[in-house]
């Protein structure tokens, strides 16, 4: 199991001459493994998870849309302002909102003390972005900034003929538009708790599926669905979320907001408590039980792979998310019921 504490990392700065855009960052997810800008199709992980902190006055970076990835955002400490089409919306402390890709985005520290916020974004193997107040485009390979100058799709192909009308390839239909930002950010107080327990009450968990309540659709990726999906958890003292259990395809990544408690993975037991993180990839069996005197709360982030399969090595057991079955396996031949 990779574990770090947030506190433990230094904080990097990135500021423009000017300082118009200035901000801190700790990159967790490179701390624990994950490879900027690549995801599983490049040695990374699915997800990048990194702390922002901005000073007063401050945007991270310009107005921009990215054309493929998705990011989410989820208020630490201090207020600010999301810019998007639609206009300027505040936020606050615990506030969670998404960004889909092509939706143009700023984030603006508007408060008089820093502003921090935990910023998930998926990685997808081709990305650009459009930086609507300069007309100007980036490429993320070949890593280059500009702007378009048309021309012809045969432009240096072949020489032109004059009269000629000019080539044009068909243009891929528009795309859907987004829902309204105002739907796409929550506060989870506004939200319900949804407890569930096992029939003896060794496993108890109350969550907020965050991103469902953002229109994430769960295990729906890449069909109706955000590419990674959060959840706020509270585990009681005494109990665990559910069984130690390993997955075929599915990571996820915890990381711990308030209590203590330990992590099993494998033959390791982690004591872990408020700051940790820490990161299970497929294949790797784990579980986190509250061994304190206090709810152990945290956010718990996993990616939507389309397919995934679990096996529960305390009871042998197996989990098929579709159809949703438990099961044991009964050993059969390759041709049995076939010829």
């Amino acid at each position: 199991m990779n574990q770090i504490r947030i506190d433990d990392l230094p904080w990097e700065e990135l500021r423009s001459p000017a300082g118009k855009f200035h901000s801190f960052y700790k990159n967790i997810s490179v701390t624990l493994g994950g490879i900027r800008n690549a995801g599983t199709w490049g040695g990374g992980h699915p997800f990048d998870l990194q702390i922002r902190r901005i000073p007063p006055g401050a945007a991270i970076c310009p107005y921009h849309a990215h054309l493929g990835q998705w990011e989410l955002f989820a208020v630490r400490v201090g207020t600010g302002t999301v810019r998007v089409p639609e206009g300027v919306h505040a936020i606050r402390p615990g506030d969670v909102f998404v960004h889909p890709p092509g939706e143009p985005h700023q984030l603006t520290n508007s408060g008089a003390t820093d502003l921090e916020v935990f910023i998930v974004a998926d990685n997808p193997p081709l990305d650009a972005c459009y930086y609507p107040d300069s007309d100007k485009w980036a490429l993320r390979p070949p890593g280059k900034i500009f702007r378009i100058t048309e021309v012809d799709y045969l432009d240096g192909e072949e020489a032109p003929v004059a009269g000629a009308p000019p080539y044009r390839p068909s243009a891929s239909p528009p795309s859907p538009p987004a829902t309204p930002f105002a739907q796409r950010k929550l506060h989870p107080d506004d939200l319900p708790w949804v407890t569930w327990q096992s029939p003896k009450g060794k496993y108890r968990e109350s969550y907020k599926d965050l991103s469902g309540a953002l229109g994430d659709v769960l295990n729906g990726w890449p069909r109706t669905g955000h590419p990674f999906n959060l959840t706020l958890s509270r585990v009681p003292p005494g109990h665990a979320v559910c069984p130690f259990h390993i997955h075929g395809t599915q990571w996820e990544l915890f990381l711990i907001l308030g209590g203590t408690g330990t992590a099993r993975a494998a033959d390791l037991r982690q004591a872990v408590t408020t700051g940790d993180v820490f990161l299970h990839p497929p294949g790797e069996p784990h579980q986190i039980i509250n061994t304190g005197t206090t709810d152990l709360e945290f956010y718990l982030i996993a990616d939507n792979p389309p397919v995934d399969v679990w096996r529960y090595p305390d009871s042998d057991k197996w989990g098929l998310r579709e159809p949703r079955k438990i099961f044991r396996m009964a050993e059969a031949d390759y041709w049995d019921g076939e010829e």
